[in-house]
């Protein structure tokens, strides 16, 4: 499919893939150039799930090792108990 370049450098993502991709009005998009080509996906902000995936993800950390998840490194590094 194609779209065309708006006056604000905007473009409009037809129907189709948006409701193939799950996009709604205000939904966040990260936006990547690799290889020549313009990528967009949707971001997944849903907070069960991003905890889901970094579970564990620092066991091996000589500090974060010991903690449950990323909420309690970040309270960690920002001094928080």
């Amino acid at each position: 499919m194609r779209t065309k370049v708006a006056r604000r450098h905007q473009i409009t993502i037809p129907e189709k893939i948006r409701k193939m991709a799950g996009i709604s009005v205000g939904d966040v998009l990260e936006i990547s150039y690799e290889h020549g080509k313009i990528q967009v996906e949707k971001v997944d902000e849903s907070w069960d799930k991003v905890m889901k995936e970094t579970k564990g993800a620092w066991g091996k950390h000589p500090l974060f090792k010991e903690m449950d998840d990323a909420v309690e490194i970040v309270n960690w590094m920002r001094g928080k108990k």
